[in-house]
């Protein structure tokens, strides 16, 4: 049984305990928070054996095997370098860091350490994603020319002091522009040759809204778009030079639409397994017992390749 602590009690923490309540091979074990508001709420919900107010206390006790970092962007590298030198597998909210040059440092302190980690990025996991991938593989829609994907919400009613209005950690790109950006970058085996973008700043002087094309070596045209001032339907569409795939919700799809040149459109619906973050938590269970220090399905290096392309997306818009 794989035992868990949680560092960082927001509503993703709760989702994830939910989620890790329905797998066979770990438990909840441990939470910390700084609030006490916040571990009562959660220990009276979940009922866990520990409860710390103090994320080093939790990542000393030695019946901890793993845990999930569920704090803001601009703590996750800190922490993740932290649980990993105390021989703790890491699972990692997204963005797995700031920028690139972070998650390089997490991935050295893993290796040193010999200890897993991964990033929380669950669509990587979702089954229906790797029929997707399938699909393209088998060149059922052709040579694939163009890939885009938008994650736009109107966030309203943002507390002033909310790591979404951060300078450093806050604005679209860093909270929902990862699900587009690593989409793409999911469905395109290919190394990124040209990359431009552009920012809309708010008052709060971070991105409320942007939008990318990136280029791939292979020819492949990757648009990706995120905000959080402004709604917009969330899909994604991959064109091939036979057709096109049709994804709503792709962060989280269960179904998809197959359109072949020539041919009557088909649907693929696949139920998320519980929920749509339950993959990935069997992704860390499956690699704990396979003795892995790395996700097949999202290596430490895949993280790196997304993030140096979220960097460049920044620094192309005139931000550093």
């Amino acid at each position: 049984m794989i035992r868990w602590g949680i560092i960082g009690l927001g509503n993703i923490a709760s989702r994830f305990a939910k989620s890790l309540s329905y797998t066979n091979e770990g438990k909840l074990y441990a939470i910390a928070s700084k609030t006490k508001e916040k571990r009562d709420a959660f220990h009276n919900k979940y009922n866990c054996e520990k409860v710390y107010e103090d994320y080093d206390q939790l990542l000393n006790d030695n019946e901890i095997d793993a845990v999930y970092i569920a704090l803001p962007h601009g703590s996750h590298k800190y922490w993740s370098i932290e649980a990993l030198r105390r021989k703790k597998a890491v699972l990692c909210e997204k963005p797995v860091g700031l920028n690139a040059e972070e998650m390089k440092e997490i991935k050295t302190e893993a290796l040193l350490n010999n200890t897993f980690f991964m990033e929380a990025m669950k669509t990587r996991f979702i089954p229906l994603v790797h029929e997707i991938k399938e699909i393209i593989k088998n060149n059922e829609i052709g040579e694939i020319v163009a890939i885009e994907a938008n994650f736009c919400n109107h966030v309203e009613n943002i507390n002033p002091g909310s790591y979404l209005l951060d300078k450093k950690q806050g604005g679209a790109l860093l909270d929902v522009g990862i699900y587009p950006l690593s989409f793409v970058m999911d469905m395109i085996d290919s190394e990124v040759n040209e990359v431009n973008s552009y920012m809309d700043i708010n008052e709060s002087e971070v991105d409320a809204y942007f939008k990318a094309t990136i280029t791939f070596k292979n020819g492949v045209i990757g648009t990706v778009e995120g905000a959080i001032d402004r709604n917009k339907e969330r899909t994604a569409i991959i064109k091939g030079t036979k057709g096109f795939i049709e994804i709503p919700i792709y962060n989280r799809p269960s179904m998809v639409t197959v359109n072949i040149d020539g041919n009557q459109p088909y649907t693929i619906e696949k139920e998320i397994e519980f929920d749509d973050m339950y993959a990935e938590i069997q992704e860390v269970h499956n690699s704990l017992r396979d003795s892995k220090l790395q996700s097949d399905c999202l290596p430490l290096d895949e993280s790196i390749r997304v993030m140096e392309v979220l960097d460049r997306i920044r620094i192309n818009a005139g931000q550093k």
